[in-house]
């Protein structure tokens, strides 16, 4: 992809390689670059592709860990045989099986206080041998927002379905943090696709999905630091028994707000593709 700075200066981004201008082709971490109206490190916020050898950033209250996807080919399985008990599946459908694929990978939610156990900082990590890998945490209960994104993202491409691994600041009812979540696009619509926020739809799980345009896919999955809109949705966490606001890519001077999908959403999007 190529983008032009206000200043008209080109910049070519592919995959996880960034070109300045004339300046030589880099890698880049995949990781938030840009928090709460600030200007943050240098990763690029998005990917767009399936990972693989890829280093994507993990925020742990004082520098980045780097890590990278492993080997998932289980969660690929898995994927598959859950869609096979499908005739025929459609987006909304599959939007529920990527979640609980997801979910069952990793073993769910209940060792997140472990969760850096499975990762080493800087000074130990042997970076030839890949030592960070989002497979390590496999079935630990431990997977959070980055790896849950990333397996989704991969899982999402493996489909055929155009998806970015998103990485940025997030304001949840006033509090702010760094997130990641993915945005997809399916045939002609798109949107804000976050399997780590469950929406309840028919009594099951779905990842919170909010229907956005293509306008503003094209500005929040911008990878640089200089480009982005910040989008509202306001939904009813179950597990938490809440109303929940989130604001994604926050910081922004552009906001729109939209709605996450409802059961009516779904029932009318199925009768639509009949």
């Amino acid at each position: 992809m190529e983008y032009l700075k206000n200043d008209g200066t080109k910049i070519i981004v592919d995959g996880n390689k960034v070109k300045f201008g004339s300046l030589p082709m880099e890698e880049k971490t995949i990781g938030a670059n840009f928090v709460h109206g600030a200007r943050y490190g240098g990763s690029l916020s998005s990917f767009n592709g399936s990972f693989s050898n890829e280093l994507i950033g993990i925020e742990n209250g004082f520098a980045i860990i780097e890590t990278r996807i492993g080997d998932i080919e289980d969660a690929y399985q898995l994927l598959k045989s859950k869609i096979s008990k499908f005739d025929d599946i459609d987006f909304l459908e599959l939007s529920g099986v990527i979640i609980e694929t997801v979910d069952e990978y990793f073993g769910g939610i209940s060792n997140i206080d472990k969760r850096g156990s499975y990762y080493k900082d800087y000074d130990d990590v042997d970076y030839y041998n890949n030592d960070n890998k989002i497979s390590n945490l496999k079935g630990s209960g431990a997977g959070m927002c980055v790896e849950r994104a990333a397996l989704a993202q991969n899982l999402l491409t493996s489909l055929g379905i155009e998806s970015y691994y998103k990485s940025s600041s997030i304001i949840k009812n006033g509090n702010k943090e760094v997130h990641s979540y993915n945005l997809v696009k399916n045939n002609s619509d798109y949107y804000v696709f976050d399997t780590s926020i469950p929406n309840m739809i028919n009594g099951k799980a779905n990842p919170l999905i909010a229907k956005i345009s293509s306008d503003v896919y094209d500005k929040i999955s911008n990878p640089l630091a200089d480009v982005g809109i910040s989008v509202a949705v306001s939904h009813y966490n179950p597990y938490r028994n809440e109303d929940v606001e989130i604001v994604y890519d926050a910081g922004r001077k552009e906001l729109v707000e939209v709605n996450p999908l409802t059961e009516n959403d779904f029932e009318l999007e199925r009768n639509n593709l009949k």
